[in-house]
């Protein structure tokens, strides 16, 4: 049986063009049934709410790395339910059809990449001694899972567009690639939810040496709310894609991929609940905006030693600016000395003449015996 299950009708001429007055959806529709207008149209809705919101709060709280992965995922979402919107009017037409299966299939690997840079940042707030890995080998390993998987879904949904539907060969190749594509995904998901699972295991173990530096980031009811969030957000695109992959893996003709029903719960509710828990519980705010910055790391690896010469260099230049800052301050602080009146006329009186004699109230000793007690001069 093909893959795409898309066998041409017999009867069928190169050229003809469907209508849904003149064909029949479950016979000669890309999809064998009308998709909902309304479903279709309130998921696009939402969609671009989420837009807004994740714009705002990327600039808010500068999570740009976060913000772009999101904004990537969402537009891509957007154009699918597009597509699915126009397949209401015409499911008949091939380009409707290409655009709500190659988007909605390539949206979710840039929410599953947003995903994947949360890791590392929790691991320096929790701390970096307790994690066997290195923040930014979790964030290495799994965005290039997630960016191999992209690639593969891509050049499978090529594939898959661009011959004709005389050539079901080709057609089927490009969806055996995407169905590819999609097991790389669920797998990096697997492997991610296993050492996430793994992490929060020593982090409950080792929970009296956690890193004191944030106590005030992970201690937080922000942060934990983000941590069930972040789970709930993995199982969701989890869920999306394993179901994603096995509609492909059925063809166009099966039932997966003919029930909207379906569609809709396991594909766009799990990807607008994974969409509302990193926007209604965004990195950003649960972090806080100074502590997603603390939690910055290296992603590209550096020596130790050019690490502590760039911490050196800047201990450095905080010093000269605190000093800088200090000295302003004294400078400040000092002012002019003002000698009291009285202490400047007592001093007149009891210093020497203007001829160069001793004041009056210094003694000359007269006799000998005065002499000899009075002190020897230095």
């Amino acid at each position: 049986m093909s893959l795409v299950g898309r066998v041409v009708p017999e009867g069928y001429i190169e050229g003809f063009v469907c209508t849904l007055a003149t064909c029949d959806v479950h016979q000669w529709g890309f999809v064998k049934y009308i998709p909902s207008l309304g479903g279709n149209l309130f998921f696009l809705i939402l969609i671009c709410a989420f837009i807004f919101a994740q714009i705002w709060l990327g600039i808010k709280y500068r999570t740009s790395s976060v913000c772009m992965c999101m904004l990537a995922g969402l537009v891509l979402e957007s154009a699918g339910y597009i597509g699915r919107i126009l397949l209401h009017s015409n499911p008949f037409y091939r380009p409707y059809f290409l655009l709500y299966l190659v988007c909605l299939t390539l949206g979710p690997v840039f929410f599953a990449a947003a995903i994947y840079l949360c890791l590392g940042r929790i691991v320096v707030i929790v701390g970096e001694e307790i994690s066997w890995l290195k923040p930014r080998t979790y964030t290495f390993v799994f965005v290039a899972c997630d960016v191999l998987s992209l690639l593969i879904q891509a050049v499978g949904g090529v594939i898959a567009s661009i011959f004709p539907l005389t050539n079901p060969t080709m057609i089927d190749l490009g969806t055996h690639i995407m169905v590819a594509g999609l097991a790389i995904q669920v797998a990096s998901l697997t492997a991610f939810t296993i050492i996430g699972v793994e992490f929060a295991l020593r982090v409950y173990k080792n929970r009296n040496h956690l890193n004191p530096t944030h106590a005030d980031v992970y201690n937080s009811q922000r942060f934990k709310l983000f941590l069930g969030g972040l789970t709930l957000a993995t199982v969701c695109v989890f869920t999306r894609s394993v179901f994603r992959a096995a509609e492909l893996s059925g063809g166009f003709a099966g039932h997966l991929a003919n029930n909207e029903v379906s569609f809709m719960i396991l594909d766009g509710a799990m990807i607008m609940i994974a969409c509302g828990a990193f926007t209604l519980l965004h990195p950003g705010y649960c972090f806080t905006k100074a502590g997603w910055a603390a939690a910055t790391y290296p992603f590209f690896n550096k020596n130790e030693e050019k690490i502590a010469r760039n911490k050196a260099r800047d201990e450095r230049r905080e010093v000269k600016q605190q000093a800088i800052i200090d000295a302003k301050e004294k400078r400040f602080n000092r002012g002019p000395k003002v000698v009291p009146l009285a202490r400047a006329e007592s001093g007149e009186n009891t210093g020497h003449g203007s001829d160069g004699s001793l004041g009056a109230s210094e003694k000359i000793p007269e006799t000998v015996g005065d002499i000899q007690k009075a002190p020897h001069a230095q």
